[in-house]
């Protein structure tokens, strides 16, 4: 079903491209179509009357725009206000409808947003890990975040809150933004980093974040490994395996899931047996009301040793899933913060111009005693949030130095 009906919308019109949003009548059209898919998921609306209340809101997005990129907008706008994790659009080169961010990593630190991280080169427009931002294109930081709350999809207040700090610094492509800071020397003064989505390829020019986009593994000590996964793609998978073979015989590894989206099941089950050796239950699945234990699938390879997870609340689906899993298994401890709460399936559909909506499935998984993680999240076992010192030095994801992982290994 996924993108079916849309095809089917769209060739009943004779167009197949955002260009067919043009016409109100299959923006009306193409709004019915995005609720009734959301109806068949049958959790999305407690009550008939916050139905009524999201379809007025498509309606009014449908009458009130006559281009596809307004439209869409109107729409990721509405559907950041159902709090659902895994629901949202995604936009193209052809119609950016989001807004776009620079290659800067943000964290809430001291009450603060602070810069956690800046990749190298012109695009930082100046920015500096430690920096306190205090205005974005003339209007005060801290009102900003309390803005984009307001349209920031997320299950649970502290992952909506993460991720409006986040994109705290996102704007029109290809503009820079003028953001005031105040550095760690106690000096403001003005930057401009350069907010993209897509290079001249169409693809992603940076996936910048915490962690690099690849596993990352380290030798931290005689004793001690370290290795990061930035998401469950199928290809990230065997990366890690390799990662953990090459340090399987020390008695100590520290897996990194923070910021980690999530990604396949598939992949999680394959993880999870890197550390289990039997098909041991890592959660329930619940569907329809029927319950299914999922299950790890464990290979030739099994580590032995102790297991340290750093999460925090950009930790969602499947990572927040493996981290729960190994958790009540006896299998790992958990510092830092409380994961996303984002522990539904997760569907696509295909809109006009490149544009995709993800949107939650029915099933959710459960923790083995039957707990939710869904609107929750997972605890740490250690509590752990960066101060604006932590970060001033440049070194948060750096495995030698970062005080996450120093925490983790005992050394503070």
């Amino acid at each position: 079903m996924r993108a079916r009906w849309l095809l089917l919308l769209l060739a009943g019109c004779g167009l197949h491209t955002a260009a067919a949003l043009r016409q109100e009548d299959v923006r009306v059209e193409l709004s019915g179509e995005l609720l009734a898919t959301l109806d068949q998921q049958h959790h999305y609306f407690a009550s008939d009357r916050e139905r009524r209340s999201f379809a007025l809101r498509l309606e009014g997005v449908a009458h009130g725009t006559d281009d596809a990129v307004s439209y869409y907008r109107g729409v990721s706008d509405a559907l950041a206000e159902l709090e659902e994790g895994h629901t949202g659009l995604v936009g193209s080169a052809q119609v950016p409808f989001s807004n776009t961010i620079p290659p800067v990593a943000l964290l809430e630190a001291d009450g603060q947003t602070v810069v956690a991280g800046v990749a190298p080169g012109i695009e930082s427009g100046g920015l500096r890990p430690g920096d306190v931002v205090l205005e974005v294109d003339g209007q005060p930081a801290a009102a900003l975040v309390e803005e984009r709350l307001a349209v920031t999809a997320g299950s649970t207040p502290h992952a909506r809150r993460a991720r409006s700090i986040a994109n705290l610094l996102a704007g029109p492509t290809r503009q820079p933004a003028a953001v005031r800071v105040r550095g760690v020397d106690g000096r403001e003064r003005h930057c401009y980093p350069l907010r993209f989505l897509l290079d001249d390829e169409g693809v992603d020019r940076f996936r910048f974040g915490f962690l690099p986009h690849a596993v990352r593994a380290q030798r931290l000590s005689a004793t001690a490994g370290y290795v990061s996964l930035p998401d469950f793609d199928p290809e990230r998978r065997r990366q890690f395996e390799d990662a953990v073979e090459a340090l399987s015989s020390l008695p100590l590894l520290i897996v990194d899931l923070r910021g980690n989206p999530g990604g396949r099941i598939r992949t999680l089950q394959r993880i999870a047996g890197l550390f289990l050796d039997d098909r041991a239950v890592l959660l329930r699945l619940l569907d329809d009301g029927v319950e299914e234990p999922l299950e790890a699938a464990p290979g030739a390879l099994l580590y032995r040793g102790e297991v340290r997870i750093l999460m925090d609340e950009r930790t969602g689906s499947a990572a927040e899933l493996l981290a729960a899993a190994l958790k009540d298994l006896r299998r790992a401890t958990l510092y830092g913060r409380s994961t996303a709460g984002s522990a539904r399936s997760r569907l696509s559909s295909l809109l006009p111009g490149g544009v995709v909506l993800h949107y939650a499935g029915r099933a959710e998984f459960l923790r083995r005693d039957g707990r939710p993680i869904e609107g929750r999240g997972v605890e740490p076992d250690v509590a752990f949030r960066p101060s604006r010192a932590d970060l001033a030095g440049g070194v948060y994801g750096d495995p030698g130095r970062d005080p996450a992982v120093r925490l983790a290994l005992g050394q503070d």
